[in-house]
């Protein structure tokens, strides 16, 4: 559907109002809120694991009793998931000759895990990705049918504007759906690791004249955040970058936003000590600097650390080491020991709202990968088997103990 801008301007200041009734926030950037967070969550993704389920992931508790991932998850202590949602995956809309699988994480994917998970009592974290594949800094590519549409407009100008009228209807449209089966969700971040910007070249940092772009990409995430306010003005909004930990990075980024008045609820970051190379004490250091200088609540979105340098096939895993920790901690027991350390001194940081552990179910299962070859349907590895909750056989790792001693 779409939304005249006049239209917009109401139903921005009705969800300012509403948000501010229901105890969220839908100020304006800059706008002080003063309001600390109140309650720390703890959970992981867990999009894929329709995927790993239907292809036959099996799954067990810490004493070895199979049982529903889900459960096992919420058992131990999980009080939250993230959920992503792809637009289109298949064959051919995806990114250097590999595509997700056509049905994980599209849109009646993500409403089933949605009522799974809200049925075992979680809390919904949902992130749209706006295209048919991975999205990261380097990796932002328009979804497959929003491309064509848009390659049918006569003008530059007459595309991007489709653009932001296609991320406002389709953001609303799945925020209708899952408020509709009584799951809507607490938390919506608008993108995925957006640093280099998003839905490339139309909102893109990453790429020429990207400087440029920022206007761009500044109404394209209002776009989004309106959209979420107007069928939900109590959920709240994440803006999500990677390198928690880099405060020049995060300044740059959010004064930029900051001065074009754009609006958002809360800062996300991805934590990993590999990628990062910082430890969780300089973790919070970052974020006591980075919720003060913007009056925002932070989410982790995003956090792994591996429990043994390898995949089961002798190669290293996408986190080969654990970056400032020592090798020694590549362990189950090491793993468990970082986790405590994230979480309890993550609960102690003003203004952190909670962790999101990445692909804590995506245990080795054949079949599965990171993502599909579109000459053959074959998947690559997983590269992420070797930082799971679960160990190569789905059995629960240690780790798991941690979530229940974050209270």
């Amino acid at each position: 559907m779409r939304t005249s801008e006049p239209r917009r301007g109401v139903l921005r200041g009705l969800a300012a109002a509403l948000a501010l009734a229901f105890g969220g926030s839908a100020c304006a950037a800059g706008a002080t809120t003063r309001v600390a967070a109140s309650r720390f969550y703890a959970g992981g993704d867990v999009s894929v694991l329709g995927w790993l389920e239907r292809s036959g992931a099996r799954y067990h508790d810490r004493r070895g009793r199979r049982g529903d991932a889900l459960a096992i998850l919420r058992d131990a202590g999980f009080d939250i998931v993230r959920l992503r949602l792809y637009e289109q995956p298949g064959p051919g809309r995806g990114h250097d000759g590999w595509h997700w699988p056509a049905d994980c994480m599209n849109l009646p994917d993500l409403l089933a895990l949605a009522r799974r998970s809200a049925a075992l009592g979680m809390r919904i974290q949902l992130t749209f990705h706006y295209s048919d594949f991975w999205t990261n800094g380097k990796v932002q590519t328009v979804p497959a049918a929003w491309q064509a549409q848009l390659d049918a407009l006569p003008s530059e100008d007459a595309r991007f504007e489709h653009l932001r009228e296609l991320v406002y209807a389709r953001t609303r449209e799945v925020m209708l759906a899952l408020q509709a089966q009584g799951t809507t969700p607490q938390f919506v971040s608008i993108g995925n690791e957006i640093e280099g910007g998003m839905l490339f070249p139309y909102g893109g940092l990453n790429v020429p004249n990207g400087e440029d772009n920022w206007p761009r990409l500044g109404k394209l995430l209002q776009a989004g955040h309106d959209a979420v306010k107007s069928v939900a003005p109590g959920s709240r909004t994440i803006l999500h970058l990677d390198d928690g930990g880099n405060i020049d990075k995060y300044t740059w980024y959010f004064d930029h936003l900051r001065k074009l008045g754009v609006e958002w609820d809360v800062i996300g970051a991805s934590y990993y000590p590999f990628w990062t190379r910082k430890s969780v004490p300089q973790l919070a250091d970052f974020i006591r600097a980075v919720t003060a200088r913007y009056d925002k609540d932070l989410f982790v979105m995003e956090a792994g650390f591996n429990w043994n340098p390898d995949l089961p096939d002798g190669r290293r895993g996408q986190l080969a080491d654990n970056g400032p920790y020592p090798a020694a901690m590549s362990s189950p027991e090491g793993q468990q020991r970082f986790m405590r350390e994230l979480l309890s001194t993550l609960r102690r940081t003003p203004r952190t709202l909670g962790v999101l552990y990445w692909d804590p179910i995506m245990i080795e299962t054949p079949g599965v990968g990171w993502a599909l070859r579109d000459a053959d349907g074959k998947p690559g590895p997983n590269v992420v088997s070797n930082t799971t909750l679960f160990d190569f056989k789905g059995r629960a790792l240690p780790v798991l103990d941690s979530w229940r001693s974050k209270q």
